[in-house]
C-alpha cells in the first residue's frame, strides 16, 4: 500500500505540473492543476499519516490537516520537505546518551560551623547521610556536623541518630544532646541564682524560656517534660506578677497550649495581645487554643490573621479553612 500510495503521489503530482507548465493557463487549467495537486496530497498526506509513529497518529483530524495543508500551501517544495524530515527522523534518529548519571567526586562534610554554613549540607542532607549511608564513619562525620547546627534544626537530627546501629554514632548523638541539656541546664541554675539575688520579672522570664526550650527541642520527655512546663508556668506567673509584661503572657499562653489547658491559654494570650502585640503575632495560638477548646468559629476568625506567603504551613492552613 505505501508503494501505491508514493507512485500515485507522483503521478497526480507529475500530471498537476504537465498541465501547469505546458498550457496556457486558463481558469480551466488552474481548476485542473488544483485538482490533481489536492489528490496528490491527500495520497502522500495518507502515506506520510501511516509512517508516523503512534504518538504523533492522535489526534487524527489535526496531525492529517496539518500535513495535507502543510503540502497543499506548498507546492512540490512541501512534499521534498515533508519527505525529507521523515526520513531523517525515522531512518536517522538522534543518537540518545545511555549514561543517565554521572559520577563526582564525595564532597567532605564540614567539622566547623562556619564550615555549615558555607556548605551544601544542609539539615536535609544530614539526615539522608545518617538514613541512607552504610558507611559508619560517614555517619560519625555527619553527627560531627549536626552539632553545629541550631538547636532547632540539631535535636531531631541528634534523636535520629540515637538509632543508629554503630555504637560510636550513637554514643556522639547521646554525648551532644547531653551537652545541650546540660548549657541550658546551667543557664538556668544562673538564672535562678540572679534572681534569688534580686527577684526580677526579667530574670524570672529567663528561667522560664530555658525550661520552654527544653520541652520545644524535644529534649525532655514524659514526667520530666510535665516537670519543666509546670516550671515554666510558675515562673512566667512570677514574672507577670512583677511586671506585668506581653512576651510573658505569650510564652504563657504557649505554655499552657502544651499542657492541653485551651482555656487558660486563650484567656494569657488575648492578655499578650491587649499588652501591646499584633494581633497576626498571636493569631496561630490563638487559633489553636480555640480549635483545642472545640470554638471553630473563633479559630477560623484568628486563621484570617495567618499569612499568604506560598508554602508556608500557616498559609495552607489558611488556605484550607477559607
Amino acid at each position: 500500500m505505501k508503494v501505491w500510495l508514493f507512485l500515485q503521489t507522483i503521478a497526480f503530482e507529475s500530471a498537476g505540473f504537465y498541465i501547469l507548465l505546458d498550457k496556457d493557463m486558463t481558469l480551466q487549467h488552474w481548476l485542473g492543476f488544483a485538482a490533481t495537486h489536492a489528490l496528490a496530497c491527500a495520497s502522500f498526506t495518507l502515506l506520510c499519516w501511516i509512517l508516523l509513529p503512534k504518538k504523533y497518529k492522535t489526534p487524527v483530524i489535526s496531525s492529517v490537516s496539518f500535513l495535507f495543508l502543510f503540502n497543499f500551501l506548498l507546492p512540490l517544495f512541501g512534499m521534498i520537505g515533508t519527505a525529507a524530515s521523515l526520513l531523517v527522523a525515522l531512518y536517522i534518529p538522534r543518537k540518545q546518551n545511555m549514561v543517565t548519571w554521572e559520577e563526582c567526586e564525595e564532597a567532605p562534610l564540614p567539622q566547623s560551623p562556619g564550615d555549615v554554613i558555607n556548605t551544601q549540607f544542609g539539615s536535609g542532607a544530614l539526615r539522608e547521610i545518617l538514613l541512607h549511608n552504610t558507611d559508619p564513619e560517614r555517619r560519625l562525620l555527619a553527627v560531627s556536623a549536626i552539632r553545629h547546627l541550631p538547636k532547632p534544626q540539631a535535636v531531631p537530627l541528634l534523636q535520629l541518630a540515637l538509632k543508629d546501629l554503630s555504637d560510636d554514632v550513637r554514643l556522639l548523638a547521646y554525648a551532644s544532646l547531653e551537652t545541650i541539656e546540660t548549657q541550658i541546664n546551667e543557664a538556668i541554675a544562673l538564672f535562678k541564682n540572679q534572681f534569688q539575688f534580686k527577684e526580677q520579672a526579667s530574670k524570672a522570664y529567663e528561667i522560664a524560656q530555658q525550661y520552654w526550650e527544653l520541652c520545644y527541642l524535644g529534649i525532655a520527655e514524659g514526667a520530666l517534660r510535665k516537670h519543666y512546663l509546670e516550671q515554666a508556668e510558675h515562673y512566667l506567673k512570677l514574672a507577670i506578677k512583677i511586671t506585668p509584661d506581653a512576651s510573658s503572657h505569650l510564652l504563657l499562653g504557649r505554655v499552657l497550649l502544651e499542657q492541653q489547658r485551651p482555656h487558660d491559654a486563650m484567656r494569657s494570650l488575648t492578655q499578650a495581645m491587649e499588652g501591646g502585640l499584633l494581633v497576626k503575632q498571636v493569631a496561630p495560638y490563638l487559633a489553636e487554643a480555640a480549635y483545642e477548646a472545640g470554638d471553630y468559629e473563633t479559630a477560623k476568625y484568628y486563621i484570617n490573621y495567618f499569612p499568604e506567603q506560598k508554602g508556608e504551613k500557616l498559609s495552607q492552613i489558611k488556605e484550607y479553612w477559607a
